[in-house]
C-alpha cells in the first residue's frame, strides 16, 4: 500500500518547533506565541482595525478579538474605538510593546539563522518559492 504524506505535517511541524523557539526565546516578555501580531501591529503607519489585523494574520475574527483583547490586558496593546461607529476598534502598540519590538526581531533573525544553519542560499530560496506556490494554488481552488 503506497504511504500518503501530507504536506501540512511537514509545515505543521516546522512551524511548531520553529514558533515554540521564538516563544521560549521570547519567554521574558510573556508574549506566549503572540509576537507575530506585535510585529504586524508595528510595520503599520497608523492603528489598523480588528478586522484589518485578522486579514494581516490570516485569522478569523473572533480569534483575533481573544488575541487583541489578551495583549490589552498585559498593556502590550491598545484599543481605541472609532467614535463615528462604535463597532470599530483601532489597535496599536502601547509604548512598552514598541519598546520590545527590537528586542523581538532580533530573537527571530537569531532562530531565524538557527533554521537556516547548513542550508545553502539558492536552496532556501526555492523552498520560499515553492511554498509560494504551493499557497498560491490552494489559494486558486479555494477562491471557486
Amino acid at each position: 500500500m503506497k504511504s500518503v504524506q501530507l504536506i501540512s505535517q511537514r509545515l505543521k511541524k516546522i512551524n511548531n518547533l520553529y514558533t515554540r523557539m521564538i516563544s521560549k526565546e521570547l519567554s521574558a516578555l510573556e508574549l506566549d506565541h503572540h509576537f507575530e501580531v506585535l510585529l504586524v501591529l508595528a510595520t503599520q503607519e497608523k492603528p489598523v482595525t480588528q478586522n484589518k489585523l485578522a486579514e494581516l494574520l490570516q485569522i478569523d475574527k473572533s480569534r483575533t478579538a481573544v488575541i487583541v483583547f489578551e495583549l490589552e490586558k498585559r498593556g502590550l496593546v491598545q484599543i481605541n474605538i472609532n467614535p463615528d461607529d462604535r463597532r470599530q476598534h483601532y489597535i496599536s502598540l502601547s509604548p512598552s510593546a514598541v519598546s520590545s519590538i527590537p528586542h523581538i526581531e532580533i530573537s527571530i533573525e537569531k532562530i531565524n539563522q538557527l533554521a537556516e544553519a547548513g542550508i545553502e542560499r539558492q536552496k532556501l530560496m526555492t523552498f520560499f518559492e515553492v511554498s509560494e506556490m504551493i499557497q498560491q494554488n490552494l489559494v486558486k481552488k479555494v477562491a471557486f
